[in-house]
């Protein structure tokens, strides 16, 4: 019972501190989203994950919304804003002409101007026509000290005929947070002429500055009053009366004609950005008035006239990140979201939704991390991370559900971490317990490995097909003789740094340098089938780098070195070798001594790069540029082996003499040796070919090839 009891300890105090992370959390949860207390660490973290998921939405070009542009164009022609309201007037005037369904103005005009100029602008946004003009509600109650009851009284007295009558269920539903203390509106002339004012009021994130959110309704005075925006939507779905529905903890959302935006308690709405600054046609001004725009730009469309200038104001900050994004911009993406009604939500009951995910997730953890170990519970971790952030990106892609992700993602950290450092210090002290337990009855050393796991960190290896390529530079004894030794060194260093990076750019392994030699393996330790290409591709490379080295030396008057490569694939021991206090990740086996021996043969034949029959049978169909050039049998190897040539692109200008080698060589495995060898002469005059000349030599001598090479 006691062991039993010793076993099951560990697992009781993970799942007790698993236990009480998932609480914390939760509790922490609880008091942000409800009482909204501050976390600003976790709160910005959020935000950020929700700023990633807004970037990533998939949206469609706006096809609905125009700025017209307060631009530098505009300010240029007409001169400094503000500008006469008889060009306002005009403005309006050119855009009715022009077919916009909508006029909606992102500045506000509370002062009055010249008489003739405020009546001839107040003619123009009459009429009939769809203008929606813009106010201000004050937020704070210091704003609304220098405003008389007077101005208070006759600024709420002309923005009653905007109030929404329609409320459901009962017209009391209330707000978390109190109401604006005051309005700023436009002057009488202007306000009694607008067919639709609303305000335009943002609500910058009080930890970053972001717009992420929108008051589509303000509860004032008794009465609910929408959002500039929202009268857009409103005018431009045919004006009916737009009804707000409303409950005793707060507003729930917005009817707007066929179209229903759900809000928070607040009448908070989230913006749904279709993309950074510069996303929406914007218009000079100057050329509206000129008639040089698109019509397809203002017919049918809501024209929204803002300040785009950025001498003005009126930046925002967004989820772009975009420090220049227009306030008038982001108006826009409101609009155009309003009349495709294409939401983003953020529900009150989502914080059920988020505490009952917290809890399932922690229950679950708690359960299964301390059954596993540390591997099993990191994929089982990672598993469960992956699969709530693929859900929570999900549901914002396809529902615009907005799911919490910080506090679910620390806790899957926080418990994988907690599990571990219970087990990692259990373990120390099982540890501890075997080594008193079993010193009296076996050598201390056994105890150590009774007691210790290396895991991945063992001596020994693993049989596998891989392929070696050794490369060698000729001559190199001489060429240390030549140089100074700080500059010999220098010219390895760069001759090392080019030569192995070309391994590494086709996934090849350096093995070891030996001396002057480069030794890399192909296939390991990650595995992969084409490791005999891939060795192929590298030796091209090496051999396509060293001539831009030698040009670099020839500049430079230092001796421009040659190299051999050879490449065997074949069965080999990969893995740790060594000592217990020293090893190295290496192979080791037949097929490796094969391919060193084969790169010491091209200074026999004077090539540059060959291959074993083994690797050519996995490269033949890929390379073309391959022949067959000898058989032998290389030294401490009793089998004969097959070489063949891999020919760089730039050794011969033309190739078509491959044929006639092929023939001769024929020959001469036939044993027709004085015939071979006047083909192979007649190649070397001809060509040059080292190999052509090497089997004639051979061919004319008595005893004719040699059977052994080294």
């Amino acid at each position: 019972m006691a062991e039993k009891t010793g076993i099951l300890a560990p697992k009781r105090l993970a799942r007790t501190v698993g236990l009480g992370l998932t609480a914390l959390l939760a509790a922490l949860y609880l008091l942000a989203a409800v009482f909204q207390f501050e976390i600003p660490l976790l709160d910005a973290m959020e935000l950020k994950t929700y700023d990633m998921r807004m970037r990533a939405l998939r949206t469609e070009p706006p096809k609905l919304v125009t700025i017209a542009a307060i631009d530098e164009r505009s300010l240029a022609k007409l001169g400094q804003w503000p500008w006469s309201r008889a060009i306002l007037a005009k403005l309006v005037d050119r855009l009715d002409d022009a077919g916009a369904k909508v006029v909606a103005f992102d500045v506000f005009f509370p002062e009055p101007t010249s008489e003739d100029a405020d009546r001839e602008f107040a003619r123009a946004i009459g009429g009939g026509r769809k203008v929606v003009l813009s106010t201000v509600f004050l937020l704070k109650r210091e704003d609304v000290r220098y405003m008389g009851p007077e101005q208070l009284e006759g600024a709420r007295r002309a923005m009653a005929r905007h109030a929404i009558e329609s409320v459901q269920p009962s017209g009391k539903g209330g707000v978390l947070s109190p109401g604006p203390y005051g309005i700023i509106v436009n002057i009488p002339e202007l306000q009694r002429s607008a067919a639709y004012a609303g305000h335009i009021n943002v609500l910058p994130d009080a930890l970053d500055g972001a717009v992420r959110r929108a008051p589509l309704v303000y509860r004032y005075d008794g009465h609910y009053f929408l959002s500039s925006d929202a009268q857009v939507a409103r005018a431009f779905l045919g004006g009916k009366e737009p009804l707000v529905r409303a409950e005793r903890w707060g507003i729930t959302g917005i009817q707007i004609g066929d179209r229903y935006i759900p809000t928070d308690e607040e009448g908070r709405y989230l913006v749904r950005y279709r993309g950074a600054a510069g996303t929406f046609a914007a218009v000079s001004i100057s050329d509206i008035l000129d008639s040089r725009v698109d019509p397809a730009l203002l017919h049918d469309r809501v024209v929204i006239i803002g300040n785009t200038a950025q001498g003005i104001g009126d930046m925002r900050l967004t989820p772009y990140r975009d420090f220049l994004f227009p306030g008038v911009e982001v108006r826009a993406n409101i609009i155009e979201n309003l009349l495709e009604g294409e939401v983003l939500q953020r529900p009150g009951w989502m914080v059920i939704v988020d505490i009952a995910i917290i809890v399932a997730l922690g229950l679950a953890l708690i359960w299964l991390l301390p059954r596993l170990g540390v591997t099993r519970g990191a994929v089982l971790a990672l598993v469960v991370l992956g699969t709530y952030l693929f859900l929570a990106n999900y549901l914002f892609q396809a529902e615009g559900l907005w799911l919490n992700v910080v506090y679910p993602s620390i806790l899957v950290a926080l418990i994988f971490a907690s599990t571990t450092l219970v087990r990692y210090f259990s373990t120390e002290s099982e540890k501890r317990h075997i080594k008193a337990a079993f010193q009296f009855y076996v050598p201390p050393a056994v105890v150590e490995e009774i007691a210790a796991d290396v895991g991945k960190l063992r001596l020994g290896g693993e049989k596998r097909d891989l392929t070696v390529l050794f490369s060698d530079i000729r001559g190199f004894t001489s060429l240390s003789e030549s140089l100074a030794p700080e500059e010999l060194v220098k010219l390895l260093n760069v001759y090392f740094t080019e030569m192995t990076s070309k391994v590494f750019d086709h996934k090849g392994s350096l093995d070891k340098y030996i001396g002057d030699a480069i030794m890399a393996v192909f296939g390991a330790p990650i595995a992969d089938a084409q490791h005999a290409r891939l060795a192929c591709r590298a030796a091209l490379d090496m051999i396509k780098a060293l001539h831009g080295l030698r040009a670099r030396w020839r500049h430079d008057g230092l001796p421009e070195l040659d190299i051999g490569i050879g490449i065997n694939t074949g069965p080999m021991i990969v893995g740790n070798m060594g000592s217990e206090s020293r090893f190295n990740y290496t192979v080791v086996g037949d097929a490796v001594n094969l391919a060193s021996r084969i790169e010491s043969l091209n200074k026999v034949y004077g090539t540059s790069i060959l291959l074993s029959e083994y690797t050519y049978e996995q490269v033949k169909d890929e390379f073309p540029r391959i022949r067959e050039i000898d058989r032998v049998r290389v030294r401490g190897r009793a089998q004969v082996v097959g070489l063949y040539e891999l020919i760089a692109e730039d050794k011969y200008a033309d190739l078509g003499w491959l044929g006639e080698f092929a023939s001769a060589y024929r020959l001469l495995l036939e044993g027709r040796h004085a015939l071979a060898a006047e083909r192979f002469e007649a190649l070397h005059a001809q060509i040059g070919d080292p190999v052509s000349a090497y089997h004639a030599r051979n061919c004319r001598t008595p005893h004719r090839r040699k059977q052994d090479n080294p």
